[in-house]
């Protein structure tokens, strides 16, 4: 049984993008250090092999000072160090995507008469590739950004901190599956990447769980031992469900929907946590999450969809084992669950189970096919519904009356199956018309 309808599935991953904003407010205001751009040179003869730290001040905009010899194991390389440090250019630090001053302490190798390249960050991870795709990502240029990582990745498929910031792209630029699967790649998240890529792992999950359980249950399980917050448990609780996992969705989702209290959010714990009751059979934990859904939003359909969605789905089922009486059971209750909509599809349902019997009650069919007319007069499967049971009915009255009847539904009918371009109904329909007698 399929668990969950498209549109429902759509508003789960609203939900979890709504949960998942707060994350962004984390990882923006995230500090990332003052970083080593380019090493400069020294016109300073080189005394011998020591190393020097010295201290940089790099402003916001990016221009820089030198401030004072930290260390030496080598005072006779001082100045040189200095000169270097000062030739150098640098990124400056940032507190989420701004730009601020601060120090930078610059460690310098002197080997004999020759000083070692630096190793910073940047450099260390992938030259000034890292850090030009840090530069894009903190400039919103996320499609380039993601471009220049995937370049620097053909040379360097291995390099974590490109994956990182190849993450953090897709991420802002709404890929979440894919950043999920780029961080999945990733062996040692490092701790400023952990908040984004907890939250990529989780929306990535919900987005899996319509076409790959397994994936989004894998997802759901990374993005939990990276956060153990509410956003990463209700993906969890999502990927349990498309893996027909109820017991535990059951589990997981009621102790999200027990720690939230912003309604929004509440609201979609509960369609994910309705759908798990129904799953579980459990009618009055269904009752009771539908009620508060209701509360919640007086004037929302979400509950109805869900409860009619589910329902139909199991008459469906049960029609294909060709339990009619079952499936007549089921469809009833998504009729009366509330939704005009979902009322319409399921009484068409309906009729077309009663004429699937071995003994067909066609009168009976005729009035499930009328209630489904009435509630969506141009419903083409509605009309074809009314068309065939009609000419059931005529098959042993032999009246006039339910002829006409039955052709002007099924001429409907085919009309409306072609203006939504339905050729193989309307194929059917003119199979149907042509067994009445005219």
């Amino acid at each position: 049984m399929n668990r969950i309808s498209p549109a429902l599935a759509a508003a789960c991953v609203l939900g979890i993008l709504s949960n998942a904003l707060p994350a962004f407010g984390a990882y923006a205001n995230e500090f990332t250090p003052a970083k080593l751009k380019t090493q400069g040179q020294t016109q300073h003869d080189i005394a011998g092999s020591g190393t020097v730290m010295v201290q940089v001040q790099v402003n916001a905009d990016g221009t820089h000072r030198v401030v004072k010899i930290i260390s030496s194991t080598n005072h006779g390389d001082d100045a040189a160090a200095r000169d270097i440090a000062q030739n150098s250019t640098y990124i400056p630090a940032h507190r989420g995507t701004s730009a601020i001053s601060s120090f930078y302490d610059y460690r310098l190798h002197f080997n004999g008469k020759s000083v070692a390249q630096s190793s910073g960050d940047e450099m260390a991870s992938g030259g000034g590739d890292t850090a030009a795709i840090d530069a894009l990502v903190r400039a919103g240029k996320y499609k380039d950004a993601i471009a220049k990582a995937n370049g620097a990745l053909l040379s360097s498929p291995g390099n974590e901190s490109i994956l990182q910031l190849l993450g953090v792209a897709q991420y802002y630029d709404d890929d979440f599956v894919d950043a999920a699967t780029t961080f999945n790649r990733v062996t040692d998240i490092k701790k400023p990447f952990q908040p984004i890529a907890a939250q990529a792992f989780a929306t990535g999950a919900v987005r899996a769980s319509a076409t790959d359980p397994a994936q989004s249950l894998a997802f759901a399980n990374k993005a939990i031992a990276l956060s153990d917050s509410d956003t990463s448990k209700f993906a969890l609780g999502v990927a349990q469900l498309a893996n027909k996992q109820y017991p535990d969705a059951v589990a997981t989702l009621k102790a999200v929907h027990d720690q939230v209290s912003d309604p929004k959010d509440k609201l979609n714990i509960d369609q994910e946590l309705l759908q798990a009751y129904l799953a579980t059979n459990d009618s009055a934990g269904a009752s009771a999450i539908a009620a508060e859904m209701k509360g919640l939003d007086p004037t929302g359909t979400q509950a109805s969809n869900a409860i009619a969605a589910h329902y139909i789905q199991l008459g469906s089922d049960a029609m294909d084992s060709s339990n009619y009486a079952e499936a007549l059971k089921d469809f009833d209750q998504a009729a009366s669950a509330g939704n005009p909509a979902d009322a319409v599809t399921a009484n068409t349902f309906a009729a077309f189970a009663i004429m699937k019997m071995p003994k067909p009650d066609y009168a009976k069919a005729r009035d499930y096919a009328l209630k489904a007319v009435a509630g969506s007069p141009d419903d083409a499967q509605a009309n074809y519904a009314a068309g065939v049971s009609y000419a059931g009915v005529y098959s042993t009255s032999g009246k006039n009356d339910d002829k006409t009847q039955a052709l002007t539904y099924l001429k409907k009918a085919d009309t409306l199956a072609k203006a939504a371009g339905n050729e193989g109904l309307a194929l059917q329909i003119e199979s149907q018309i042509k067994n009445i007698p005219q």
